[in-house]
């Protein structure tokens, strides 16, 4: 996303953000080496020093003030945001601080959080700093910006869902077609072998796209980890987690395969129960998403499939908001654990958001006894009365055969 299209959609959405998150009026206060995490929103990811920029009321009506060092104005007078541009020299901002953030009216978000990192970009001693400027009457006033920062930088327009969609479709295609006998030849291939054929597919795909991530994961689970000089065996249930960049947007998506072995025409039944449960409750977490729920609501519906089946419940949250990040600003597909996941599991949903769907279901390995698990993860868009999955669904564990070259 450009610059400028953040600043439109900034001038577009301010008074509405304001109002849905309970507010009057907004902070981002900033400087370099550590900046907001916010303040490219704000045309300030350039400021040098102290540089405040004010949305809210003053004087009962809406006013966009900008307070910075006399050499980082001609930046912020570029954007277009500003009603007027305070410049300081020698004083600092403190006087000026003090003079403009009394006027605003009523509550002031400032960007601190405690569960959502993105809206957590103001460094203690810029508030101590804004607090001593101000004042303890005025510095009562503020309050966490966490839902403002949410809805604006979570929100996707059509365009840029255009955008996640293409690199989905690019993604799942590299997936499917080296996912196949073809490219893991049993016995000879290993993680770090299969990793190099996707990277040069993606790589081939043109567009400038890049691998963003890669897990390739046969035997014993772990997790978010490199591909490893481990061979892909008969028998062994083939996993990757696997996402690209494309025009400045993220994919991401899992994929299961299973490669025969001896005599064998499909997955053991312990596996091929494991991969139904899963789907159960995929398609479960696809019902209960929609406009309005909570990803805590989500998340419930995905693991009690699982956990009705006999199975644990998965270590992690059913799913993640998706865009120019892989784990996006969002609501959360989580459980109920505060100390994990605290509020960000109770925000609302809200239609064109994009997320990426995985609960998972974990159980030992029929032939070892290790920790294995079933890697089904699809992206999906939020549309006005649920979602909808974006490409194609795997339906069943891809069977990867050790005597038919280059079938799938």
């Amino acid at each position: 996303m450009s610059l400028a299209d953040r600043f439109r959609r900034l001038e577009a959405r301010l008074p509405a953000l304001l109002a849905e998150a309970g507010l009057d009026g907004w902070i981002v206060f900033t400087r370099e080496n550590s900046p907001d995490s916010i303040a490219a929103w704000v045309g300030a990811e350039k400021a040098v020093a102290r540089t405040a920029c004010l949305f809210g009321r003053i004087g009962g009506s809406p006013r966009r003030i900008a307070i910075c060092a006399s050499y980082d104005v001609t930046p912020l007078e570029e954007t277009g945001l500003y009603d007027e541009i305070v410049a300081y020299r020698s004083e600092g901002a403190k006087p000026h601080l003090a003079a403009w953030v009394p006027r605003m009216e009523g509550k002031i978000g400032l960007d601190f959080s405690r569960d959502i990192p993105i809206a957590d970009g103001l460094a203690v001693g810029m508030r101590a700093y804004l607090e001593e400027s101000v004042g303890t009457e005025v510095a009562a006033r503020f309050v966490t910006a966490e839902r403002l920062v949410v809805e604006l930088v979570g929100a996707r327009t059509k365009g840029e869902i255009a955008l996640i969609e293409e690199a989905v479709l690019r993604t799942q295609k590299v997936a499917r077609e080296a996912l196949c006998a073809e490219h893991v030849r049993a016995g000879r291939t290993s993680e770090k072998d299969l990793s190099v054929t996707m990277h040069r597919m993606v790589e081939a795909g043109g567009d400038g796209d890049k691998v963003e991530f890669l897990s390739i994961n046969v035997g014993p689970s772990r997790g978010h980890s490199e591909p490893t000089d481990r061979v892909i065996e008969p028998g062994d249930l083939l996993r990757i987690d696997f996402g690209i960049r494309h025009e400045g947007f993220c994919s991401d998506i899992q994929r299961t395969a299973y490669v025969l072995g001896p005599n064998e025409a499909g997955p053991p039944p312990e596996i091929a129960k494991m991969w139904r449960v899963n789907r159960d409750s995929f398609r479960a977490a696809l019902g209960a998403l929609r406009p309005g729920a909570t990803g805590l609501q989500v998340d419930a519906a995905a693991r009690e499939v699982i956990e009705r089946a006999g199975y644990a419940g998965y270590p992690h949250a059913a799913g993640h908001a998706l865009g120019v990040r892989v784990h996006e600003i969002g609501p959360l597909l989580g459980p109920d654990w505060p100390e994990r996941y605290g509020s960000t599991v109770r925000l609302p949903i809200r239609e064109d958001q994009v997320f990426a769907v995985e609960p998972m279901v974990y159980a030992p390995d029929p032939r070892t006894g290790e920790p294995i698990h079933i890697g089904l993860e699809h992206d999906v868009v939020i549309t006005n009365d649920g979602c909808r999955i974006i490409g194609e669904d795997q339906e069943e564990i891809w069977i990867i055969s050790t005597d038919r070259p280059g079938a799938p």
